[in-house]
């Protein structure tokens, strides 16, 4: 079974994440515009952690997508 050091280095990253995560557990307050939340940190953290995620899923497929060319006659 070969391994391939992408996979190793999401798998390192998720588990130094979540780590970070269970190891923050107070509340703290928090100012977006115009509310302000009180929340565990560990939901903060875990919420930014996706969002970060979601937006570089989002801006790296572009760059998969295959070119279609136009055949000239």
């Amino acid at each position: 079974m070969k391994i391939r050091v992408r996979t190793v280095v999401i798998l390192a990253l998720l588990l130094l994440s979540l780590v970070v995560i269970v190891q923050n557990t107070e509340l703290v307050s928090v100012r977006i515009l115009f509310w302000d939340l009180v929340m565990s940190r560990s939901i903060l953290l875990g919420s930014s952690i996706a969002v970060g995620v979601i937006i570089g899923f989002l801006l790296g497929r572009p760059w998969r997508r295959q070119k279609k060319y136009v055949r000239i006659k």
